[in-house]
């Protein structure tokens, strides 16, 4: 009983002269989402990749003017003809999905690059604060709750807004 009387005092001893930790909590998907460099990035991925979804809606177009002349005609063509244009949008329709695929990974990597580069410099700048502000903890991942005390969000924000070119 003495021992744990003992070691329950040593531990309430430790806790009383432990400094205080400061911890900081920022909401991310907001500081991403709500930067400017995120805003401009992607205006900067859409106007990149308009003409390319420009084409495979005009494709995706094409194709559905041929199956609506197709079906209203399919009974005046021969059988070798009604092949040939079933063959011919089914071609159409493989190489849309192909060219839908290949725009979809291009648009995928392109916003990893372009996130990866805003991540990097949301990190840069928690590193910063956290030195100059002299937090033992910052957190950024989803946590049950924090309070307004230690959300440092717009303090992120702002030095995020303050490096934008």
């Amino acid at each position: 009983m003495m021992r744990v009387a003992t070691v329950l005092l040593l531990m309430l001893s430790t806790a009383l002269h432990a400094e205080s930790l400061k911890i900081g909590y920022i909401n991310i998907d907001h500081v991403v989402s709500s930067s400017p460099q995120f805003i401009q990035a992607n205006q900067i991925v859409i106007k990149e990749f308009q003409p390319q979804e420009e084409q495979l809606l005009l494709l995706g177009q094409e194709i559905q003017l041929l199956a609506d002349t197709f079906n209203k005609n399919s009974k005046a063509l021969s059988q070798s003809e009604r092949k040939s244009e079933i063959q011919k949008i089914a071609n159409l329709e493989r190489q849309l999905k192909q060219q839908a695929r290949t725009l979809k990974k291009q648009l995928k990597l392109k916003n990893e690059l372009e996130l990866g580069k805003i991540q990097d410099l949301i990190n840069t700048v928690i590193k910063e604060v956290a030195e100059e502000e002299k937090f033992d903890l910052i957190l950024y991942q989803e946590v049950a709750f924090a309070s307004k005390k230690v959300n440092i969000t717009p303090i992120i924000s702002q030095k995020i807004r303050q490096r934008f070119k």
